[in-house]
C-alpha cells in the first residue's frame, strides 16, 4: 500500500510538473504571434492564475503574481507556474508529501467506516 501511495504521489508530482511547464509555455507564445502579445495577455493572466491556483492551492500568492506577471508587459519569462511547483514538491516537499498522504489516508479511512456501516446493515 505505502508503494502504491508514493507512485500515485509521484505521477501527481509529474502531472502537475508538465502542466505549470505548459501554463508557462502558453504565456511565451504570445510572443510568437506578432502584435497580439498584449491583449492576449490581458486574457491569458487570469486564465494563468486560475489554474496555477487549481493545481497548487495553498500557492495563492503564486496564483496571483502568475496572473499579474501575465498582465505585465515583457514579464512573460518569468516561469511563474514552475516556480509555484518547485515550492510546493522541492522547498516543501516534506510538507507537501504528508498532505497527500493525510488526505488519501482521511479518504480510506472514510471508505473504510462505509463499508464497515454496510456491513452490519447487512447483518
Amino acid at each position: 500500500m505505502e508503494n502504491d501511495l508514493l507512485r500515485k504521489y509521484n505521477q501527481i508530482k509529474n502531472l502537475k510538473l508538465m502542466a505549470a511547464v505548459i501554463i508557462d509555455l502558453v504565456g511565451l507564445t504570445t510572443y510568437v504571434i506578432p502584435g497580439a502579445a498584449e491583449g492576449s495577455d490581458m486574457a491569458w493572466g487570469p486564465i494563468s492564475g486560475f489554474l496555477i491556483y487549481m493545481l497548487f492551492p495553498n500557492r495563492k500568492r503564486m496564483a496571483l503574481m502568475g496572473a499579474v506577471e501575465e498582465m505585465l508587459p515583457f514579464t512573460d519569462f518569468v516561469p511563474t507556474a514552475y516556480l509555484a511547483w518547485r515550492l510546493d514538491y522541492v522547498k516543501d516537499k516534506n510538507k507537501t508529501l504528508a498532505e497527500f498522504l493525510n488526505q488519501r489516508m482521511d479518504e480510506d479511512q472514510v471508505v473504510n467506516e462505509v463499508l464497515s456501516s454496510k456491513n452490519k446493515e447487512l447483518r
